[in-house]
Formats: C-alpha cells, sequence, structure tokens
C-alpha cells in the first residue's frame, strides 16, 4: 500500500499537529465545565482511536509508528511529572478519581497491531475500532447503567458494561467484514459472534489499562484464524465457546474462584481447545470440576475469593506446553500437559489443608494428595492418543516431585507456613511447583 504524503515526516507532523488540536479542544471543554471528567477521558480515547485508523494509508513502514509511539509516550508522560502539564492539558487524562495507565498501553497496543496487521487495513481496522469503540462503550455503560458488578484485581465491573462491549465489538467486527471482505453473510455473522465473545471475556479479565493492549492484538489473532474458516467450522467453535461459559456459569456456585476467574478459566480452557483439540480439556476441566469435593472448601469470606491471577498462575505452565504443541506438533507435549495439572491438584490440596490446620507438611499429607491427584492423571492420560512407558512414569513422578519442590520452597522444617507458601501465596507456590514438575517431565521424556 503506498504512502499518501510524499515523505513519513509529512505523516508524523500531520498526526502530531491532530493530537495537539484534540488534546487542547479536550482541555478547553473540560475547563468550561461542560462535562464530566470520565466522559472528557473517552472522547481522547476515541479521537486517539481515530487517529490510530489513518495510520496504515500514511505510513507503509513500521519505523515511522515506532517513533510516532515513542514521542507520544514521552508526551504522556510528561503530561503526568511536569506540573504545569499536570494541572492543565493532563487532566484530560488525570481528572478521574481512578488510577490507570491506559493511555501508555494504548499506544503500545496501536504500534503492536500496526506491525503485525499493517498489510490488511480492514484487520488492522477492526482491531483498533474493538479498542476506540467497544472499550469505551463498556466503561461508559458500566459506569452509568451498571447495577451488577463483579470484583477484579483493582477495582470492579459490570455485567451491563461486558454487554455493551460484546454489542459494540460484534457491529465493529460484522460490519467491515460483510461490506469490504468477500466472507459471506452467514461466516461475517458467525466471525463477529466468536470474536465479540472471546474479547467480552478477555476485557473482563484486564485490569489498569492492559486492555488497550491485550483485545487489539487477540482481535487480530481471531480474525487471521477465522477469516479462512467456513460455516460449519465457524459453528463448532461457537459451541465450545458457548459450552464453556455454561459450564463456569453453573459451576460458579460449587467453587471459591471469583467472576473473573470463571471467565479466565473459560478463556483459558478455549486456548487449550484450539491450540490441541478436545483431549486437551480433559485434565483442566477434571481439575476444576472436582476440587472441590477431593479437597473440601476452605472457610473464605466473599472478600477472600481467588481472582483471575490465581487461574493465570495455575494455567501457566499448561499454556507453555500447550503453545508448543501448536507449534512444534506432535504428541509428546500432551502427557507433561495432563501431569502438571494432576500436580496443581496435590499442591492446592496442601495448601487447602494448610489453610484449615495450619501445621508443617507431614508425608501422609502428601501421600494422600498425590492419590487424589490421579482423578486428574488417569482420565487424561486415558484419552492419549498415544502413550509411551516413559512418558507414563515421568507423567506419575511429576507429582510428587512438585510436592517436594513446593514444600522445600515453602516450608521450614519445625515451622509453620512461611509467607511464600501462605494462602496469599498461592500463585507463586503453585506457579513454581507446576513449573519444576514440568521441566523433570520434559527431562524424562527426551531420554
Amino acid at each position: 500500500m503506498a504512502a499518501i504524503p510524499a515523505s513519513p515526516w509529512l505523516g508524523l507532523l500531520a498526526v502530531a499537529t491532530v493530537f495537539a488540536l484534540l488534546l487542547g479542544t479536550l482541555t478547553l471543554i473540560q475547563r468550561l465545565g461542560r462535562l464530566q471528567a470520565e466522559l472528557v477521558r473517552k472522547l481522547f480515547h476515541l479521537g486517539s482511536g481515530a487517529l490510530a485508523l489513518t495510520l496504515p494509508w500514511l505510513f507503509r513502514d513500521l519505523w515511522p509508528v515506532l517513533l510516532l509511539g515513542a514521542a507520544s509516550l514521552l508526551a504522556l508522560m510528561m503530561l503526568r511529572v511536569v506540573p504545569v502539564l499536570r494541572t492543565g492539558p493532563g487532566q484530560v487524562l488525570l481528572g478521574v478519581p481512578r488510577s490507570s495507565s491506559g493511555e501508555f498501553w494504548f499506544v503500545v497496543g496501536v504500534v503492536l497491531v500496526f506491525a503485525i496487521a499493517r498489510d490488511s487495513v480492514v484487520i488492522y481496522s477492526i482491531g483498533i475500532l474493538i479498542l476506540a469503540v467497544a472499550d469505551t462503550a463498556a466503561a461508559l455503560v458500566g459506569v452509568g447503567y451498571g447495577q451488577h458488578p463483579f470484583a477484579v484485581p483493582g477495582g470492579t465491573k459490570s455485567t451491563e458494561g461486558s454487554i455493551a462491549f460484546f454489542l459494540a465489538a460484534f457491529l465493529c467486527v460484522h460490519v467491515p467484514v460483510l461490506l469490504v471482505t468477500p466472507v459471506g453473510r452467514p461466516e461475517s455473522l458467525l466471525v463477529a459472534l466468536d470474536v465479540g465473545l472471546l474479547v467480552m471475556m478477555a476485557e473482563a479479565n484486564a485490569t489498569r489499562g492492559s486492555d488497550n493492549v491485550v483485545l487489539p492484538v487477540l482481535v487480530v489473532v481471531l480474525l487471521h484464524m477465522f477469516l479462512d474458516m467456513g460455516v460449519d467450522e465457524l459453528l463448532v467453535h461457537t459451541g465450545v465457546i458457548v459450552a464453556l461459559g455454561l459450564f463456569v456459569r453453573i459451576y460458579r456456585r460449587h467453587t471459591n474462584l471469583s467472576g473473573d476467574a470463571l471467565i479466565g478459566a473459560a478463556l483459558i480452557g478455549y486456548l487449550f481447545w484450539v491450540f490441541g483439540d478436545w483431549r486437551w480439556l480433559v485434565a483442566p476441566v477434571t481439575l476444576f470440576s472436582t476440587y472441590i469435593w477431593l479437597l473440601g472448601r476452605p472457610r473464605l469470606r466473599a472478600a477472600q475469593l481467588f481472582h483471575v491471577n490465581v487461574i493465570y498462575a495455575i494455567a501457566a505452565p499448561g499454556v507453555v506446553l500447550a503453545t508448543a504443541h501448536a507449534v512444534f506438533g506432535g504428541e509428546r507435549l500432551y502427557p507433561p500437559f495432563v501431569a502438571v495439572w494432576s500436580a496443581n491438584l496435590a499442591v492446592i490440596g496442601v495448601l487447602h489443608g494448610q489453610r484449615q490446620q495450619p501445621l508443617r507438611l507431614s508425608g501422609r499429607a502428601a501421600a494422600v494428595n498425590c492419590l487424589k491427584s490421579l482423578a486428574v492423571l488417569l482420565p487424561g492420560l486415558l484419552v492419549a492418543n498415544t502413550l509411551t512407558l516413559a512418558g507414563a512414569l515421568a507423567a506419575l513422578l511429576s507429582v510428587p516431585s512438585a510436592l517436594l519442590v513446593f514444600a522445600g520452597f515453602g516450608f521450614i522444617p519445625g515451622r509453620r507456613m512461611t509467607p511464600p507458601a501462605t494462602w496469599r501465596g498461592v500463585p507463586l507456590a503453585v506457579g513454581t511447583g507446576t513449573l519444576i514438575s514440568f521441566a523433570l517431565v520434559a527431562l524424562v521424556l527426551s531420554l
């Protein structure tokens, strides 16, 4: 695609001029007191998104956008730290009664999307539209009409805001795909539905402005995957997304996970299915379905429910393995994947027991939780396409090895639990144990 200006420097000058006019106009409006601070900030968000939409027509190469991104980050930092700017135009961003670094993530998100999608104006534009329009709709509806809040790390979001985000995202995908691409009407509807549902889940879990980089990149990846699919394949993806959503919806009353953690679990489950197949859902679904019955529910107040960071810690080794499987193929990584979920159950079992009875880790407790972990290990291994003796042995050894690493990391002999293994340290303790167990399994499988 040819750039419109004779020189990229003219494009940079044009973008900088429009940005300055946008910031100056909103500063004037804010000083006149015509609009609320949150609305002014979202108008800046929308205006910046509209400006970002022009980048594929202004620049062919990546370097001008990288330079523009660096200059934008510097300007945004100056709006925060230079007193005269902070009390003036900086109030466009800082006038809201909450702390957010969303504007910095916005710049990073635009640069990343341009880097990976600048050759497809439609895909790039859809990513930016969802970043600018859907995110703004969710924020304004959530603030103005949110009656059903749910807690996320660092704040709250609302069901009404999530619905608004989905509807806006659906239109941002469906209209351009239908009007500009050769994709048929049924396919465009299903693509918009699948993308809208998945990015709605991602937005519900993104906090402190990180959605400004997560959402557009995710949209670009999903569109590259979905636009080449037919109706039948898209319907399968829709069915899996809805099934996972219904699972966490029904299961929420039987767990000590918060709403954002359940949504995160559904999103990660979909990733496992995409990177592998249905077998890659057996171990994680078994763990989340049975751990309360196998281990017991700890006595927690509502404020102590586990948020999505715990899910990310538990799932991190599995995500690494599933990603490696998608890249390299083969079946050698499936037994380690099952093993880390089995090890997770054993480590969580120790944490549950220590929460209820804070004593030293005993051999009996370790043995009991190793036996309970078979409830995850055996179903996962039974559905394996191919399973060698070495793979099965390594999977079995990974569970006690994870407990040994966990015990050495979190306990001092003769004392109670030390801070890294306390209930607040679930992500660190579980993540450490399962990552080490993965390393042991990978080592044995490579012999």
